[in-house]
């Protein structure tokens, strides 16, 4: 009789959950607060974990608790013995930026806060992402109350609270809004709200300010009344600000781990799913028609080079795109790639081997065993080296991985 296997519908979190954890950068650090509340949402890190050698086995346990819906008890008895393992664990005296300092590293209560912190704010900026999707019929967002037992009375005042999805108060009150904050929206239609007594002519709740300086940078915030220092911005809100500036032609003045984060979003995103699938009108090579060309043309970031790939393949740019013609060919090519697959495209520039192709100083190719498997993507720079495409992105035959007569190693 054959197995029955859990609806993974209900046993893995959504897609635009896991892909805002899987996109943060490593950063180790001493102190939560040597980031700005931005700076949080594409990068992770733990404080005091840098000389010990845990960042990535945090990462993983934590990864694996936002993708499975792991509980905190599962997420201890997975983290805790590698902790202990490696020395991360207790108070001990460690060099920090002051000299030695005796500090506590893991903890049950410092777990607890690394799974609270990152599994909700993951959470968070998942359901954002859906909310944006959706807000043409669900238009309204409304606060509700914690389920708490102990509730913030800042809190409680904002319950029933209706606005629009895209009022700024949700740029700071988006829950959670403090540590272990368990307060919830829920986006309801223009319907509902009228019925619920919305006034559009209304003005939303009062927000009041204060001032907090950060001990460690010596920066000054202003953090609404009731919000915990630090959780005065929507995750997901402030990477959907990533990709609009990205939109905007300002890519190469963000951040490197949010020039990073905001491609991966936009990977991610209905109108890349709609280039690579595409959707976008584009009748072929054949026709030469200003206009047919000009659709083909059409494209859109899928990856950003690292310093050394740039340097060596002599690029002005560091952005890697993907073109409507070049989607169109890849899906007559290859049926079997999905959008998602996409993603990988980062991972390859990153991770992979790099070759160029003796046969044309223009294109160069990057490798890389990806859960045993070959993958290769080819990259097409143009005659003034401004701008870099990807031509093809394939799994690859075993003899066609590593060097070869037209494949010459650069790196």
């Amino acid at each position: 009789m054959a197995t029955s296997m859990a609806d993974p519908v209900f046993s893995e979190a959504p897609e635009e959950v896991t892909r805002y954890f899987d996109a943060k950068g490593n950063l180790p650090t001493f102190d939560w607060r040597e980031f700005a509340p931005h700076e949080h949402a594409t990068s992770f890190t733990v404080a005091k974990s840098a000389g010990f050698d845990i960042l990535n086995d945090v990462r993983r346990a934590t990864r694996d608790a936002i993708a499975k819906y792991g509980s905190y008890g599962d997420f201890v008895d997975d983290l805790e013995p590698i902790l202990r393992r490696k020395g991360w664990w207790g108070r001990q005296i460690v060099d920090g930026p002051n000299g030695k300092q005796l500090v506590q590293l893991g903890s049950l209560k410092r777990l607890r806060t690394i799974y609270w912190a990152n599994v909700n704010t993951a959470r968070a900026a998942g359901e954002w992402e859906r909310i944006q999707r959706t807000k043409r019929g669900l238009p309204y967002l409304i606060y509700e109350l914690s389920v708490a037992e102990r509730r913030r009375p800042e809190h409680q005042n904002w319950v029933g609270t209706i606005l629009p999805v895209d009022d700024p108060f949700w740029t700071t009150h988006y829950p959670p809004n403090g540590w272990l904050c368990q307060c919830r929206v829920r986006q309801i239609s223009r319907r509902e709200a009228e019925s619920l007594g919305y006034d559009p002519q209304a003005s939303g709740p009062q927000v009041v300010t204060r001032s907090w300086t950060n001990k460690v940078t010596g920066e000054r915030f202003d953090v609404p009344e009731g919000i915990d220092p630090g959780w005065q911005s929507n995750p997901g809100a402030t990477r959907a600000t990533n990709l609009r500036r990205f939109l905007a032609d300002r890519l190469d003045v963000l951040p490197a781990n949010s020039r990073r984060v905001a491609v991966q979003d936009l990977v991610g995103s209905k109108h890349f799913r709609t280039l690579a699938h595409g959707e976008l009108p584009y009748r072929g090579a054949s026709d030469r028609s200003a206009a047919n060309i000009e659709r083909g043309r059409m494209a859109l970031p899928v990856a950003i080079l690292p310093d050394r790939i740039q340097e060596l393949i002599g690029s002005k740019s560091r952005t890697v795109l993907f073109s409507n013609a070049d989607a169109h060919k890849q899906i007559a090519k290859r049926m079997g790639l999905e959008s998602k697959d996409y993603a990988l495209v980062q991972r390859i520039v990153e991770e992979g081997r790099l070759f160029e192709d003796v046969t044309s100083n223009k294109e160069f190719i990057l490798q890389l065993l990806v859960e045993e498997k070959p993958w290769a993507a080819i990259l097409h720079i143009t005659r003034d080296r401004r701008e870099i495409y990807l031509k093809s992105f394939r799994r690859i035959r075993s003899e066609q991985f590593g060097e070869t007569s037209r494949h010459i190693p650069m790196d």
